[in-house]
Protein backbone atom coordinates (compact mmCIF):
# COMPACT_ATOMS: atom_id res chain seq x y z
CA UNK A 1 0.00 0.00 0.00
CA UNK A 2 1.35 3.43 -0.92
CA UNK A 3 0.32 6.52 1.05
CA UNK A 4 0.63 10.05 -0.28
CA UNK A 5 1.78 12.34 2.54
CA UNK A 6 1.80 16.08 1.96
CA UNK A 7 4.88 17.83 3.33
CA UNK A 8 4.43 20.52 5.98
CA UNK A 9 7.71 22.25 5.15
CA UNK A 10 11.15 21.98 3.62
CA UNK A 11 14.68 21.46 4.97
CA UNK A 12 17.55 23.42 3.42
CA UNK A 13 21.23 22.96 4.22
CA UNK A 14 22.85 26.23 5.23
CA UNK A 15 26.43 27.22 5.85
CA UNK A 16 28.52 26.02 8.78
CA UNK A 17 26.84 22.61 9.04
CA UNK A 18 23.45 23.91 10.15
CA UNK A 19 20.11 23.30 8.47
CA UNK A 20 17.10 25.58 8.15
CA UNK A 21 13.62 24.11 8.47
CA UNK A 22 10.86 26.23 6.98
CA UNK A 23 7.38 25.20 8.09
CA UNK A 24 4.78 26.29 5.54
CA UNK A 25 2.45 28.99 6.84
CA UNK A 26 -0.59 26.72 6.26
CA UNK A 27 0.70 24.38 8.97
CA UNK A 28 2.08 26.93 11.42
CA UNK A 29 -1.24 27.08 13.33
CA UNK A 30 -1.46 23.28 13.50
CA UNK A 31 2.02 23.04 15.01
CA UNK A 32 1.71 26.26 17.02
CA UNK A 33 1.02 24.58 20.35
CA UNK A 34 3.93 22.19 19.92
CA UNK A 35 6.33 24.84 18.62
CA UNK A 36 5.63 27.02 21.65
CA UNK A 37 7.62 24.49 23.71
CA UNK A 38 10.65 24.59 21.38
CA UNK A 39 13.58 26.25 23.17
CA UNK A 40 17.23 26.64 22.26
CA UNK A 41 19.09 23.39 22.84
CA UNK A 42 15.96 21.23 22.67
CA UNK A 43 16.32 17.81 21.05
CA UNK A 44 13.95 17.31 18.14
CA UNK A 45 12.82 14.31 16.13
CA UNK A 46 12.39 15.25 12.49
CA UNK A 47 10.59 13.07 9.96
CA UNK A 48 11.57 13.94 6.42
CA UNK A 49 11.50 12.51 2.93
CA UNK A 50 14.78 12.47 1.07
CA UNK A 51 14.39 14.07 -2.36
CA UNK A 52 16.85 11.60 -3.90
CA UNK A 53 15.23 8.45 -2.46
CA UNK A 54 15.41 5.58 -4.92
CA UNK A 55 11.80 4.48 -4.69
CA UNK A 56 10.25 7.75 -3.48
CA UNK A 57 8.35 6.06 -0.65
CA UNK A 58 10.82 6.09 2.22
CA UNK A 59 11.10 8.58 5.05
CA UNK A 60 13.92 9.21 7.50
CA UNK A 61 13.73 10.05 11.18
CA UNK A 62 16.57 12.29 12.33
CA UNK A 63 17.61 13.56 15.73
CA UNK A 64 18.58 17.25 15.74
CA UNK A 65 19.38 20.03 18.20
CA UNK A 66 17.44 23.28 17.94
CA UNK A 67 19.73 26.30 17.59
CA UNK A 68 17.18 29.08 16.99
CA UNK A 69 13.50 29.52 16.25
CA UNK A 70 12.07 32.58 14.53
CA UNK A 71 8.38 32.12 13.80
CA UNK A 72 8.07 29.23 11.39
CA UNK A 73 11.83 29.03 10.66
CA UNK A 74 13.89 26.62 12.76
CA UNK A 75 17.68 26.37 12.60
CA UNK A 76 18.99 22.98 13.71
CA UNK A 77 22.27 21.11 14.02
CA UNK A 78 22.89 17.44 13.38
CA UNK A 79 20.61 16.59 10.48
CA UNK A 80 21.81 15.32 7.11
CA UNK A 81 19.23 16.75 4.74
CA UNK A 82 19.10 19.22 1.87
CA UNK A 83 15.99 20.08 -0.16
CA UNK A 84 14.11 17.39 1.76
CA UNK A 85 10.37 17.55 2.38
CA UNK A 86 9.46 17.93 6.06
CA UNK A 87 6.79 15.49 7.23
CA UNK A 88 6.76 16.13 11.00
CA UNK A 89 8.79 17.67 13.81
CA UNK A 90 8.40 16.83 17.52
CA UNK A 91 10.22 17.28 20.81
CA UNK A 92 12.29 14.26 21.74
CA UNK A 93 11.35 13.15 25.24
Amino acid sequence: MNLKIQPIGVIKKSSSGLSDILIYSDFEQVLGSIMGDFEKGANLLIVHKNHISLDGHQVKVSDAELITRKGNLLTVRGIEADDDSLIDVRLKK
